[in-house]
């Protein structure tokens, strides 16, 4: 006589289907709440405008989480642009740039780094940083950002050390201030320079301020 195996509750079956739905679902919403975070700002957005942008209801809006944190998995999904869980630093475009043979070639190759990427990223960063100071969520979760901002621009000033004039500390602090989102926002958009024109005053100011006279 053959026993039946008793079906243990604890595994719960996986189908590859669900989670890619699952996974285009969240990508939808995720979407969907950065341009409306965009063109709207943070705090006239609702989860009515984000589940209408992405032709979904409300309740799965909801099911992807809070406001709060929508806005910090698009500006997640922004900054590395995928959903792949690699820290920004880690990937290609700023390995490059940690990479290059010296401080000069690192620094153009930020500036190329910097025109690609800053023109998507900056709408959704300023979003970010307008709604920091009216939402304790959202401003807790700026000052994580910040705070890691400046560890990878530490990376960065370290990548940088052979031929700096200062202390890495002192390179890091100043790239990590050129880098500020509302400093960037208000001359690239505010007095119209532009992202080519902000660019190649950056990469000159850290030249001047950081590296040593050839």
């Amino acid at each position: 006589m053959t026993v039946a195996k008793k079906s243990d509750p604890s595994r719960r079956y996986r189908s590859p289907l669900r989670e890619e739905q699952a996974r285009r679902t969240h990508a939808a919403v995720v979407e969907a709440a950065t341009a409306c975070f965009v063109e709207k700002g943070y705090a006239p957005t609702t989860m009515k405008d984000i589940a209408a942008r992405a032709g979904v209801s409300v309740e799965t809006v909801y099911g992807q989480g809070g406001k709060a944190s929508l806005l910090l998995a698009a500006v997640d999904r922004t900054l590395a642009g995928d959903d792949t869980p690699v820290p920004v630093i880690e990937r290609a475009p700023l390995r490059t740039v940690m990479d290059a043979p010296d401080a000069r070639a690192a620094l153009r190759r930020f500036r190329d780094v910097v025109v690609e990427g800053m023109p998507k990223a900056l709408p959704l960063m300023y979003a970010f940083h307008a709604a920091a100071g009216g939402d304790g969520e959202i401003g807790a979760a700026y000052q994580t950002y910040e705070d890691r901002r400046l560890e990878d621009m530490t990376k960065i000033a370290e990548s940088l050390a052979p031929d700096l004039r200062v202390p890495v500390e002192e390179a890091a602090d100043v790239i990590w201030a050129l880098f500020n989102t509302g400093a960037i926002h208000a001359l690239m958009v505010g007095r119209g320079w532009g992202v080519e024109r902000w660019a190649d005053w950056m990469i000159l100011t850290l030249e001047k301020t950081l590296l040593k006279d050839v």
